[in-house]
């Protein structure tokens, strides 16, 4: 079905932001829009002169890979050397405690719900451009400094180069620092209430992230016996990476959290800078450490949770919405999440032009509270691996040792308790809600 504008036939979406949300919006417009008729036209635009990403890998859970099943790549999957997820239980990350002079020993064995995929980021988005169809449009070197909002409904986008585009439909998928999130609640700070304001920017969450990988095989000839080359560790985290093992060291200062940051955001630093900081850790990680290659220190941000993902025609997903910690591995997902319902929405026979605004408000109530209850969980577990977490407070002079054994063992069940969730549900029951609350507005 064709959804016709006053002075355009088609529904034009406009993407801000080529990442995984972006690219995900894209191919599933691609797919639904042939499947069901419906007449549209899809424009990404990317800041930077490519599409590339920065970041670690992106752990595709149930939900996720259900999503991309969907989407038919799995057997591009296969083809890539990648092993697809299963259902039924897997072996997890083991918990160790490592923060003293002597060895260390691992606490919690962690079996999870849901046999994840891990995929490199570079790899899944070369996936999902490959499903895009002549429909889509990618538009490098466009960086979107505002949006503004005209009386037909229609939205106008401004670029850094002084170029605009306009479309029915903005999506902001441009990450964790949207220039679309800050536009829409700049706006809504101006016309309706200061309150708004604290939406504009991310937030700092204290937290430090040092991140690099070393060569599995040079490593394995000097420590054949080093626990990283089996076994994934946190919070100092080790995990696969191809023929490398990716390591990643936080740091915290909780009573940061929600101040200015002022540095760079990513910073290349020193191996001995990382070093210093965990020198009074287990021997076994120093040579982990002393390994990295040029590692890179990432200053944490979140979003707060907002009051909305919607404002007229205009909508968020991905990071730009519920930018969140990484100690569940989850925001990529979401982010996939939030791309196949919006996709099913807008290509969805009752979604007219004349009903956008309510039909994105659809999105809105499914998606928003369940990618909010994943950054809490991701925020929870974050303070659980640092002993920060109010139920599990060790850090505190209560415990001027630390905590025992026993109390390890207890938070490890809870840890194991958090990721129960990623095994619940079908994604495919969120478009049956949605497609009942569309109905509904007929």
């Amino acid at each position: 079905m064709a959804h016709p504008t006053s002075t355009n036939s088609k529904l034009t979406i406009a993407i801000a932001g080529c990442g995984i949300g972006g690219l995900t919006l894209g191919a599933f417009l691609s797919k639904f829009s042939a499947e069901n008729g419906t007449d549209i036209q899809v424009d990404i635009y990317e800041s930077k002169p490519e599409v590339s990403t920065l970041g670690a890998g992106v752990g595709i859970w149930k939900h996720s890979w259900e999503v991309l099943q969907e989407l038919g790549v799995e057997e591009d999957v296969i083809q890539r050397g990648f092993k697809v997820p299963k259902e039924g239980e897997a072996h997890g990350p083991i918990f160790r405690k490592s923060d003293q002079f002597t060895d260390g020993y691992d606490f919690h064995n962690h079996i999870m719900p849901y046999g994840p995929l891990g995929l490199p980021r570079p790899v899944l988005l070369d996936i999902l451009r490959n499903q895009l169809s002549d429909r889509c449009t990618i538009h490098t070197s466009k960086r979107l400094t505002h949006y503004t909002s005209d009386a037909e409904g229609g939205v106008t986008l401004h670029f850094h180069d002084n170029s605009t585009a306009r479309a029915n439909v903005l999506v902001g998928a441009d990450g964790v620092h949207s220039k679309t999130r800050g536009c829409m609640f700049s706006t809504l700070s101006q016309t309706q209430s200061k309150d708004f304001e604290k939406y504009i920017e991310p937030m700092w969450t204290g937290t430090f992230a040092y991140r690099g990988s070393l060569a599995k095989a040079t490593f394995a000839e000097m420590y054949p016996d080093h626990i990283a080359l089996n076994h994934p560790r946190s919070h100092v985290i080790t995990h696969p990476l191809g023929p490398n093992i990716g390591v990643i060291c936080y740091t915290s200062r909780p009573e940061l959290e929600d101040t200015k940051f002022t540095e760079s955001m990513i910073a290349e630093v020193s191996i001995q800078e990382v070093a210093d900081l965990f020198r009074n850790w287990e021997p076994t990680l120093i040579p982990l450490i002393q390994a990295m290659q040029t590692p890179n220190r990432w200053a944490i941000h979140v979003v707060r949770p907002l009051p909305f993902y919607v404002s007229g025609q205009v909508v968020l997903i991905g990071d730009a919405a519920h930018g969140m910690t990484p100690h569940q591995g989850v925001g990529g997902g979401q982010a996939i999440e939030d791309a196949y319902l919006l996709a099913r929405i807008l290509t969805y026979e009752a979604a007219s032009e004349s009903k956008l605004s309510a039909s994105l408000k659809v999105y809105d109530e499914i998606r928003r509270p369940l990618s909010q209850r994943a950054a809490e969980f991701s925020r929870n577990n974050g303070m659980m691996y640092e002993y920060n977490h109010p139920n599990f407070s060790f850090n505190s002079a209560e415990h001027p040792e630390g905590p025992s054994r026993e109390e390890l063992e207890e938070m490890g069940k809870e840890l194991g308790r958090s990721f129960l969730w990623l095994a619940e549900g079908h994604v495919q029951d969120d478009w049956v809600k949605a497609r009942e609350m569309l109905q509904a507005q007929v």
